[in-house]
């Protein structure tokens, strides 16, 4: 059985040439921002595929591959750090924001050691205690995306953001982020939606041991 990172494969996209991405040198949010099990219900979850059945009485050892099941932890505070030492945060707010942290070379278009990428994220369905059984996730993009090169940075970048001649832009400040990722949202695009399947249970794989199989911790 396998996990997916939406956030690993939107990193790996903006390395791999994809221009039209907003990252900042240093992060815009902080553990004091994170929201984790209280905005997001714990238990495992996995990216919305009708043709793929799972059998929610049987361990989550028994699922098939197909599901790519990803866990938040009964005790997630809203941040992972991968083993690398990158961290990993989804930050409240309306929409919520996933920020990741991950590591260029100094001729990367973010060029540092660190850099940050953010996606929105919205709950499409809450349980009666407001925590989310639904989200629909997205990349915050400089702009419209070109219709000739999908990939390159927009022509049109949002209003507060500057286009890196390196490729990408930056925000002046976390408010022109939160509308980025807004504008982002709205664009018609077929983003991902994650499910919320159950609570975890004994006779499914551990949660220290899934974790770990992952490289992430929450502490």
């Amino acid at each position: 059985m396998r996990s997916i990172s939406m956030l690993a494969v939107a990193a790996a996209m903006f390395l791999a040439g994809c221009d039209n991405l907003v990252f900042s040198e240093t992060p815009w949010f902080s553990a004091k921002d994170a929201v984790g099990a209280r905005a997001v219900r714990a238990g495992w979850w996995m990216e919305d595929k009708p043709d793929c059945r799972v059998d929610l009485a049987a361990p989550s050892t028994a699922w098939p591959d197909c599901t790519n099941f990803v866990l938040a932890p009964a005790d997630w505070t809203g941040v992972l750090w991968a083993s690398d030492g990158t961290e990993q945060m989804l930050a409240g707010g309306d929409p919520m924001i996933a920020q990741y942290q991950f590591q260029t070379s100094q001729d990367a278009a973010a060029p540092s050691q660190n850099a940050y990428l953010y996606f929105g994220v919205a709950a499409l369905k809450r349980d009666a205690d407001g925590r989310a059984l639904a989200l629909r996730y997205w990349p915050t993009l400089c702009g419209p995306p070109r219709r000739d090169r999908p990939a390159a940075v927009t022509r049109h970048p949002w209003p507060g953001l500057r286009v890196k001649r390196e490729g990408g832009c930056v925000a002046g400040d976390v408010r022109t982020l939160r509308k980025a990722v807004d504008r982002s949202g709205a664009l018609e695009s077929d983003t991902p939606t994650l499910l919320w399947l159950r609570e975890w249970r004994p006779g499914d794989q551990g949660e220290a041991d899934w974790l770990a199989a992952q490289g992430i911790r929450t502490h």
